[in-house]
């Protein structure tokens, strides 16, 4: 039994477009360029795989790009010239690892950890130089 959303998708029957999904089952509810019609699904057709489970969809998330978002955090609010520095340099490992491939996600969390890194490392840098001026 799928646990798939009421949602629009691919038609498995090939027919159409899209064929609407009411969670349970197909319906009749057709789309094609845009335009809905009715069409009785007529053989039994198989549900949708799980939801993220499409072609395309990621499959994994990045953990070098969540640790760079969690120390660009930690960088800014506690310990910015050493948390600050580890998140530029997880966030550049991680969009390096991720490059165009779209089976990982995490691409935002890495240039979010790399800004807020750079952010908390002028920072850093500014209280050291205040503290010795």
């Amino acid at each position: 039994m799928s646990t798939r959303a009421q949602e629009w998708l691919p038609d498995p029957a090939g027919r159409h477009q899209l064929r609407w999904w009411d969670g349970s089952r197909w319906t009749e509810h057709v789309s094609d360029d845009g335009d809905t019609s009715t069409d009785p699904p007529g053989a039994t057709l198989p549900p949708p795989p799980p939801a993220g489970s499409e072609p395309g969809a990621p499959e994994k998330r990045s953990g070098r790009a969540t640790a760079s978002l969690v120390l660009g955090i930690v960088g800014i609010l506690v310990f910015p010239v050493v948390c600050s520095t580890l998140a530029i340099i997880f966030g550049a490992l991680a969009l390096r690892d991720i490059g165009d491939r779209r089976d990982i996600a995490g691409r935002n969390l890495a240039w979010w950890g790399l800004g807020l890194g750079i952010a908390g490392l002028v920072i850093g840098i500014a209280l050291i130089a205040y503290r010795f001026a």
